[in-house]
């Protein structure tokens, strides 16, 4: 049985959590209908559709009646998948089994889990309303608050209402009201199990490899470092060491084991950086301890053994020919991998996303432009998630996992006219099957690429469908103002795009270190760059 939380409780009314911003739901008579008329919505072009999740007819009334909530239970059951999570892989039954067992025994985990179909099922209707999902949320945030009240200790279902809350967060682009879910999962966590204790079953593991997934992500993101300890991160992994010694044949535990360790260099490239920027390192320490980070980071490409990569898996009859605005061609043969090694796809965009970040970090440091080896790269990764995007076999979600690796490989593709209206196009397509990127995201990309700031990536909202437009005009009027300065830098993701202030031109191999306070650097002419890290 799992430990009792009876800590601080979990405010739901703090403006830092998305009960502020979400709970005013809108009713199906009031519901903003601020969208672009349809004729200015021409469709996306193929593959955009290949992965979207089947439209399911229903006959519901109301979306708070007990039918309601079975209905999208069982489509959750039916449709969705552990991609839609970003788990990568589920080996042992993690999400329909007993995850799925604590929502149908705690009303706010099953409202959560509900809300979350909903959301998905609600955006591949061509009628879709936004109220349709977003009274199932505020149902869990109102039965959560109610039970935290009641009941002064919280075990793990309320751990997983907090973490299912975040993953809609995480899909609605409201990434700043994320991290106060996020540091309620971080108190929570810490005070009902410690490294040892979380070790002790499967399913554990999967928890917290859920919630680290946060952790790294809110770091990596803003620029800072992850908040729980390396040794929670060495746990899972050690654990899972023992388990493929145990289980030589279990390429579940495998893979596991993989991804646990790339969790672990992901954690010391972003702790570096980020504790050399609080003046926590010296010079010397940061340049001492950065060859061990890169050799980590570096290593982990060849770290993906024989056995992830058995050439009888290779997918060789993909059907279709590219198209004249393609940068990567998807249908080439042996280009991913299907059946059961399909996991090893994720596995190296994960770990070449490692990498990306990694060069973004030493670019800034070093004050020079990207390593021209990591543009091959990044092609490779886009023709990838082509190839996932066109592969008719290709699991619900898989593309809302694989994007997050594309996201990052698109900072290092050249910006000529071609490649940029690609990557306009592929984020318009992420977007449409329900993965909303943060408007500061969107318009620092646009700017990058040349292009005026929009509230879309592609010109009169093409691509775009009413219901994406609805959420991403809600979350645009409800979001709430940073409360503090990780906030902001969440907001405005310094991690990633403090980079793109690096000139295009070769610079020094020097390294310049500072350890000031001062704003990130500008851009000035010709893209050249005016000060100091932010450091």
């Amino acid at each position: 049985m799992d430990g009792s939380y009876t800590g601080r409780s979990y405010d739901l009314r703090d403006s830092s959590t998305p009960a502020s911003t979400l709970e005013q739901s809108v009713s199906p008579s009031t519901e903003a209908s601020s969208t672009v008329p349809a004729t200015l919505r021409q469709p996306l072009s193929r593959r955009s559709s290949a992965q979207a999740t089947k439209t399911v007819a229903s006959s519901r009334t109301t979306p708070h009646g007990p039918k309601d909530v079975h209905f999208y239970l069982n489509y959750f059951k039916e449709h969705m998948t552990i991609h839609h999570y970003s788990l990568k892989r589920d080996s042992h039954n993690f999400l329909k089994g007993e995850f799925f067992n604590y929502a149908m025994k705690y009303e706010p985990l099953k409202y959560a889990v509900a809300g979350y179909a909903a959301y998905f099922h609600t955006i591949a209707q061509p009628d879709g309303r936004m109220s349709t999902f977003l009274q199932f949320y505020n149902e869990s945030v109102s039965r959560l608050r109610m039970s935290i009240t009641k009941h002064k200790k919280q075990g793990l279902a309320t751990f997983l209402t907090i973490l299912q809350l975040a993953s809609i967060e995480e899909m609605l682009g409201d990434w700043v009201n994320l991290m106060g879910h996020q540091k309620a999962a971080f108190d929570m966590l810490t005070r009902l199990y410690t490294p040892k204790t979380i070790s002790q079953s499967d399913f554990l593991l999967k928890v917290l490899l859920w919630y680290t997934r946060f952790d790294l992500f809110v770091g990596l993101q803003s620029g800072g470092e992850a908040v729980l300890g390396r040794d929670w991160y060495e746990a899972v992994h050690e654990c899972y060491v023992t388990k493929v010694r145990d289980n030589p044949e279990d390429m579940g535990y495998k893979y596991e084991e993989r991804f646990a360790y790339s969790r672990i260099v992901a954690k010391d490239s972003s702790d570096l950086f980020s504790r050399m920027g609080k003046g926590l390192l010296s010079p010397q320490e940061f340049m001492e301890q950065l060859p061990v980070v890169k050799n980590e980071v570096e290593g982990l490409a060849g770290s993906i053994g024989p056995e992830f990569q058995d050439p009888k898996f290779k997918i060789t009859n993909m059907q279709g020919q590219p198209e004249s605005d393609d940068i990567v061609n998807p249908y080439e043969p042996n280009t991913i991998y299907g059946g059961g090694l399909w996991t090893t796809n994720f596995l190296k965009l994960d770990f070449w996303s490692i990498n990306f970040m990694y060069d973004i970090s030493t670019s800034m440091a070093f004050k020079k432009v990207f390593e021209p080896e990591l543009t091959t790269l990044a092609f490779k990764a886009a023709q990838i998630f082509e190839a996932m995007c066109a592969y008719s076999e290709a699991p619900n979600g898989a593309i809302i996992e694989a994007q997050v690796s594309m996201a990052i490989a698109t900072l290092f593709l050249p910006k000529d006219p071609k490649t940029i209206q690609w990557c306009r196009r592929t984020f318009a397509k992420v977007e449409s099957l329900g993965y909303i990127y943060p408007e500061s995201m969107r318009n620092r990309m646009l700017e990058a690429w040349g292009l005026e700031a929009s509230d879309w990536w592609l010109p009169n909202d093409e691509g775009c469908p009413p219901i994406i437009r609805t959420i991403k005009d809600f979350i645009r009027e409800r979001s709430t103002a940073p409360k503090d300065q990780v906030s902001e830098d969440l907001k405005e993701m310094r991690g990633i795009f403090s980079s793109l202030n690096i000139s295009d031109s070769p610079g020094s191999d020097n390294m310049t270190i500072t350890s000031n306070d001062s704003a990130s650097g500008t851009l000035g002419v010709h893209g050249t760059y005016n000060a100091s890290p932010d450091w």
